[in-house]
């Protein structure tokens, strides 16, 4: 199967080693390469700046033929393909992280190389599976990476990040193979029970706080406990992008500490599962048009690891 492909938008900028921004429908997108997480090049993230993060971007920015303050030198055109085939509205709107950057593979015009497995198979990123497996190329990604874990290249190589930060892959990806094998599950037990996700389903969700609808939806708790606010606890279960919440009333109810305990214990930080169905009535905080969706959670069993039968 292939998906969906836009051909031939003008490359703006390269940003670092997973991230381009290119002009789509007369403005300017920021590109996310889907399934790469190359290190860091730049301050302003939790993540360290590292070595091979700055080698990374100077790989793209080569790879891609623009000058070294990431200004197109020539004209480059590039394609970019969604990891499903819906029509380009639905990919639009479905295929984009918490940041709002579209997540997509990328070509450059003309060529069948997918830059996004050339930068695992350079050894720039490990197949970055935390938000789910790619649904076109999970074998060739993970060929790739193993044959530069074989190498010993990149990230692969101690010598990279020698004498500075690192990143602990060691840790990271059976964690990401974690969260991984939880959104296969979604993928094939949640869609056909009706669970929606923050990440694709927003407009959906958003309709049904409006309407008081009852529903069960799939959020990422990785952050646990973002606020303690009039005696009860907050959870950001959305992101910048599509704003979601959780609320958890009267926080020292026994109900709510065991609430609480579940999260804390099972889903709310690194390492962890994250990933839980919610299920509730949806509403709107504050209760008018500016009002963000939520579900307030009075009860340890509308959280589950698998949607309702």
């Amino acid at each position: 199967m292939k998906g969906t492909i836009i051909k031939n938008l003008k490359l703006t900028k390269v940003i670092d080693g997973d991230t381009i921004k290119l002009m789509l429908n007369d403005k300017e997108e920021s590109i996310r390469f889907v399934c790469l997480d190359t290190e860091e090049s730049q301050h302003g993230s939790d993540k360290p700046v590292t070595n091979a993060g700055i080698l990374a971007s100077k790989w793209a920015k080569d790879y891609f033929g623009v000058n070294s303050k990431g200004i197109p030198a020539s004209e480059v055109l590039v394609d970019i393909e969604f990891d499903t085939n819906d029509p380009v509205q639905v990919c639009l709107r479905k295929h984009r992280d918490n940041y709002g950057r579209l997540l997509c593979y990328v070509y450059k015009s003309g060529t069948k190389e997918n830059s996004n497995l050339r930068l695992v198979q350079e050894g720039w990123s490990p197949y970055f599976v935390k938000y789910g497996r790619s649904r076109l190329y999970h074998l060739q990604f993970m060929e790739a990476e193993a044959q530069a874990q074989a190498k010993g290249i990149a990230i692969w190589n101690p010598t990279t990040n020698a004498g500075g930060e690192n990143r602990d892959y060691s840790t990271l990806v059976p964690w990401w193979n974690f969260r991984d094998n939880v959104v296969q599950d979604y993928r094939l037990l949640g869609l056909q029970s009706g669970a929606l996700s923050v990440r694709t389903d927003y407009d959906a969700i958003v309709e049904a706080a409006k309407a008081g609808n009852q529903l069960t939806v799939l959020c990422d708790l990785q952050s646990g406990i973002n606020a303690w606010m009039g005696g009860g606890a907050l959870i950001y279960a959305g992101s910048i992008f599509q704003k979601f919440n959780l609320w958890i009333p009267n926080k020292d109810s026994a109900e709510a500490q065991t609430v609480l305990r579940l999260i804390e214990n099972r889903y709310g930080s690194e390492g962890q599962r994250n990933y839980v169905y919610v299920s509730g009535v949806a509403s709107l905080y504050p209760a008018n048009e500016q009002g963000k969706p939520q579900i307030v959670l009075t009860d340890v069993e509308q959280l589950k690891d698998f949607p309702p039968s």
